[in-house]
């Protein structure tokens, strides 16, 4: 079984089980639907609001929609790499013609 417990997620990043119930609350944990449990990337999504919490002293919900935010600016830069690869593989073909 892969995927972490929500209280493996508390011991591993020491968190208070009060605050990990709020991440669950404010969705920035969610658990997979047929397993019940976290993935990496959920328990990625925790240990990044435990910084901006403990160490910003943002709070919770609003270090819920920076992680949001980050993992949108991640898939967005994603995406320009995407595309800016097939710009450059469609500029070698029109130079070639």
């Amino acid at each position: 079984m892969s995927g972490y417990t929500l209280h493996q997620i508390c011991e591993l990043l020491e968190l208070d089980e009060g605050f990990a119930a709020e991440l669950v609350r404010e969705a920035v944990l969610v658990a997979d639907a047929e397993q019940g449990r976290f993935s990496a990337d959920m328990f990625e999504r925790a240990r990044v609001a435990r910084e901006m919490v403990l160490e910003l002293e943002v709070n919770v919900a609003g270090a819920a929609v920076i992680v949001r935010m980050r993992e949108e600016l991640v898939e967005l830069r994603r995406l320009a790499g995407e595309l800016a690869r097939a710009l450059a593989i469609e500029r070698g073909r029109s130079r070639s013609l």
